[in-house]
């Protein structure tokens, strides 16, 4: 019996003995290329700009989302016929402005995806999202991650990172008012403790954020050395006009008496944040009317056919 036992263990062992050494052969046999790092994120512009542009894609576009049409969203008197009761104005005039978590058809807060279509983005997940790639991103520049790039190259990855960063907190700001405003990544184990600021306070750090964004950004990439290998493919890629443009409307939203007074406050604007909003969208229309940019105008004419008042011209 003991023989036995003996015989068992011995096989055991070489069994033990076989799968280590082929388990070793394996990892020997692996070519150094194919072992993946997570700083190779970052060694280079074309791989961070791939980082980099994840970011794109995350914010729903509010134009293409269900009841964005509806003129229940858009005025304090609401007009419901048939089951209209379903629609969030009805919500908001009964006061219940929580009421789109969990529904599902809502840009604010649903179940959402980084890949997913116009249906499955979520301007809160989606914003904290972006805000946490941003600061990873910026968080690599600091430590040197980025090992072969061009000054030009690292001006338009950083450039894009904090107009990134602001961009996002633009967005939650405007639904939800002043937050926690994170530059650091934070760890993912530990309990979120951050306090809640102020809506001015978040702006000024906004602001801080499109500022440096448009020091650092061009403004066409189409004329610049990295551009060049993309051209005519650039014009959805963040610039300073965007950067300047964001900034002006920053300080502008910030300067508004809802956002100065909050909702029970008086009716007066915050004079100082509402010259800074002019000082930069009069520098950003200075240029287009100067032609330093691609963008122009667009004439009185034509300006019920478009959203915006700048037409691109080049």
């Amino acid at each position: 019996m003991m023989k036995t036992k003996f015989i068992y263990y011995l096989y055991a062992t070489a069994v033990a003995f076989l799968l280590s050494f082929t388990a070793c052969e394996d990892y020997l046999d692996k070519a150094p290329e194919s072992v993946i790092s997570s700083d190779d994120a970052y060694k280079n512009f074309r791989n961070f700009q791939g980082f980099v542009e994840r970011m794109y894609h995350i914010t729903p576009d509010l134009a293409k989302h269900n009841w964005v049409s509806s003129f229940n969203w858009g005025e304090d008197e609401v007009i419901t016929i048939g089951n209209g009761e379903y629609l969030m104005g009805f919500s908001i005039d009964g006061g219940n402005y929580r009421d789109y978590i969990g529904k599902g058809d809502s840009f604010l807060d649903r179940d959402w995806s980084p890949e997913g279509d116009r249906f499955q983005k979520a301007i809160w997940g989606g914003s904290w999202y972006g805000i946490r790639v941003a600061n990873m991103g910026l968080e690599a520049l600091a430590e040197g991650k980025l090992i072969d790039a061009t000054q030009e190259e690292r001006d338009l990855i950083e450039g894009q990172l904090y107009f990134m960063r602001g961009w996002f907190y633009f967005q939650l700001t405007q639904y939800w008012g002043g937050l926690p405003y994170i530059e650091t990544v934070l760890p993912s184990d530990e309990a979120l403790t951050l306090p809640r600021e102020t809506y001015r306070e978040n702006a000024e750090k906004m602001a801080a954020d499109f500022q440096r964004a448009a020091e650092l950004l061009p403004i066409d990439w189409d004329n610049t050395d990295v551009g060049a290998r993309t051209l005519n493919n650039n014009e959805l890629r963040a610039n300073k006009i965007w950067a300047l443009s964001m900034l002006g409307k920053t300080y502008l939203y910030a300067g508004s008496p809802l956002m100065t007074n909050g909702i029970n406050g008086p009716r007066t604007y915050d004079a100082e944040m509402c010259k800074k909003a002019a000082d930069a969208l009069g520098q950003v229309l200075s240029m287009v009317e100067n032609g330093q940019t691609q963008y122009a105008l667009v004439d009185f004419e034509d300006t019920l056919r478009y959203s915006i008042p700048f037409k691109r011209t080049g």
